[in-house]
């Protein structure tokens, strides 16, 4: 009877951080402002796609999507690198850590609460797009209906689980460094893997093999965004990539998500917070 009990301690910590770090976010009122950010975006890229005829709907999931990973990563960014200075700046960090919570506890605790944040913030403008698209298309009925939602949420699938790891990337940083700086590492990186491959097209330009070594070591550490967004584009265009790089996408990332939450744990664990 006393493994219950035991595994309940463990995990109401994680809940109840989970549950005030998703409650924080959401009231932050510049997460409305880009959700609103994010309509007028939508709403231009219904203009936009007027001007194309017989190409409309493509381009305005095309921009929509866009501006959702856009905003979804904003989001993402500015209050993953936020966690632990909010903490540490109203001290309520040393009331958290005067009770038994540890720091794995903690680090999982506002990651969980971020991302579900970020899920809420990610469902709501995909479903504000696709209202939308189906509005455009008269498909509020139907088997092309469902095609469009369907071919949607695979998207959104992919934005999100891109968001999962600039989430942990934000978190990451945020247990060691200011929020400015938090900031300026995680887009950074978060740019970079989107421009990864042109690394490598560099190295085949230069000359000097030694540069070329290096630009190579450097694409294969960092993430590979621009895979996610290659995906996203077969998706938009009506082909399927295979169930085998869809898989390997996943573990991919979530292996990187795991590796920074272990960093991050890591390096809470060795603060004196208590």
């Amino acid at each position: 009877m006393t493994a219950p009990h035991n595994d309940l301690s463990v995990i109401a910590p994680v809940a109840a951080i989970a549950l005030n770090a998703f409650r924080e976010t959401v009231r932050d009122r510049i997460i409305y402002a880009l959700i609103f950010f994010a309509a007028i975006v939508t709403v231009l890229g219904i203009v936009l796609g007027s001007l194309s005829v017989g190409q409309d709907i493509r381009i305005l999931k095309d921009i929509g999507l866009a501006a959702i990973s856009f905003i979804g990563g904003i989001i993402a960014v500015f209050a993953g690198t936020n966690l632990v200075y909010k903490e540490l700046e109203r001290r309520t960090i040393y009331i958290i850590f005067s009770k038994p919570v540890s720091g794995w506890q903690f680090v999982l605790g506002k990651y969980i609460g971020l991302c579900l944040c970020v899920f809420v913030m990610v469902v709501a403008m995909g479903a504000f797009l696709a209202i939308i698209v189906t509005a455009l298309s008269g498909s509020f009925a139907g088997a092309s209906f469902f095609d469009q939602i369907k071919e949607i949420t695979q998207e959104l699938s992919l934005i999100y689980l891109e968001l999962l790891f600039v989430t942990a990337l934000a978190t990451f940083f945020s247990t060691f460094s200011t929020p400015v700086l938090s900031v300026l590492f995680t887009l950074a990186i978060w740019l970079a893997g989107h421009l990864g491959e042109s690394l490598l097209e560099l190295g085949k330009l230069t000359q000097n093999p030694f540069v070329a070594q290096i630009l190579s070591i450097i694409f294969y550490c960092l993430p590979d965004f621009a895979g996610l967004t290659r995906i996203r584009g077969h998706l938009l265009y009506g082909t399927h990539p295979g169930t085998e790089v869809l898989t390997y996408l996943v573990t991919y990332v979530l292996a990187y998500v795991l590796m920074l939450l272990v960093l991050a744990a890591i390096v809470t664990e060795r603060k004196e917070f208590a």
